[in-house]
């Protein structure tokens, strides 16, 4: 119950950070599919960039937000240096799963091209997801016709499976994104084999994380080691370990959580 209290004690400072952020990159935002939310945005940082593409999912339950409503998510890789690439997807529980990921997909191929298309070096691409994000990214990354192009994963508080130790909010979640549906392959936990790509990844799993549950990032990364894929492990402290604290607040001032995945992005770049 007190992680409960701190998650929802966390909500004001977090809008407050994204009402008192400072936009400087405008982002150029691109239609890949009929649907009002089949878009990307991309955000090109100023001066050369480094090597790494990134591609962001954003989170939101699966069933609420949008690349225009995280843009600070994007600006900040651009701060960084990184060029960015926002796709955005169809929302549970109008569109149950696959649908999710379907455009995910498709949304990440479309900016590739998008950049591909401007003479950009796409060599080197990260993809980096936030809550159902990261199970989005996950999914991307170890899984379908994209599985094997990334240069490396971050997921930060992603419900990477839905059985282990659910939480309530968990529970209710994945009841609207499945819509009755098959949940094994929503699940990134069971693709992961000797088979899968053996992608680098970053987990990041808060302790008192009242939305997802610490468990489900833990889990994650054990399996990912016992089938030979690169990973590392990092828990933000505590008092920092809220879910939407270190999911998107990280994203938002400067913590340490925000600082390891840029030092781990850039270990990955060497």
């Amino acid at each position: 119950m007190n992680s409960l209290i701190r998650e929802a004690a966390s909500y004001p400072r977090l809008l407050r950070g994204m009402l008192e952020w400072k936009s400087d990159v405008v982002p150029q935002k691109v239609f890949y599919g009929a649907d009002e939310r089949q878009y990307f945005l991309y955000f090109a940082p100023e001066g050369v960039p480094r090597e790494t593409v990134v591609v962001y999912v954003h989170g939101g339950g699966w069933n609420k937000g949008s690349p225009d409503f995280f843009t600070f998510m994007g600006q900040r890789f651009a701060r960084e240096g990184y060029r960015c690439i926002m796709p955005g997807y169809r929302l549970a529980p109008g569109h149950p799963f696959p649908a999710q990921i379907e455009d995910v997909r498709a949304g990440t191929w479309a900016g590739l091209e998008y950049l591909r298309d401007r003479g950009m070096d796409l060599r080197r691409v990260v993809v980096v997801g936030s809550s159902a994000g990261a199970q989005l990214g996950a999914l991307l990354c170890y899984g379908g016709e994209l599985a094997g192009r990334f240069a490396g994963f971050v997921g930060l508080g992603g419900p990477y499976r839905f059985d282990l130790e659910p939480t309530l909010s968990m529970k209710r979640l994945c009841k609207g994104l499945l819509g009755g549906g098959e949940a094994l392959p929503a699940q990134p936990y069971y693709l992961l084999n000797e088979e899968s790509p053996k992608t680098p990844m970053l987990i990041v799993q808060g302790l008192e994380d009242a939305v997802v549950g610490y468990a489900c990032g833990a889990d994650f990364y054990r399996r990912a080691l016992e089938v030979g894929i690169p990973a590392r492990f990092y828990a933000p402290p505590t008092g920092r370990d809220s879910h939407s604290v270190y999911v998107a607040g990280c994203f938002l001032e400067e913590c340490e959580t925000g600082d390891v995945v840029m030092r781990w992005m850039r270990d990955v770049e060497g």
